[in-house]
């Protein structure tokens, strides 16, 4: 019951995503508008499911040796003979 009234909450709230630039309103059609309240904590949701599901994964299997995130930016050491930075990269970027 919670997470159905969460989920309806969260897609209230994407759904009025506004945005104003030159004194003409917008609504975002993808994504959360830079600025908005709950974009840095949306933000943090997802780098945070990431980090458990692929990330961990990588580091329990060595392919990354090095793993830090300050706020959205990252730092990877990685094997290059073991997993490429494009790999990462696309995956992380999906």
């Amino acid at each position: 019951m919670l997470m159905e009234q969460t989920s309806h909450l969260l897609k209230a709230v994407l759904e009025q995503n506004y945005f104003q630039h030159n004194n003409q309103l917008y609504q975002s059609n993808k994504g959360i508008t830079m600025g908005s309240p709950i974009s840095s904590t949306l933000a943090k949701i997802c780098l945070q499911y990431l980090e458990e599901k692929y990330i961990k994964h990588c580091l329990e299997h060595k392919d990354i040796l090095y793993y830090r995130r300050y706020v959205h930016d990252l730092l990877l050491i990685y094997y290059h003979s073991r997993i490429n930075a494009e790999k990462i990269y696309n995956f992380i970027n999906q």
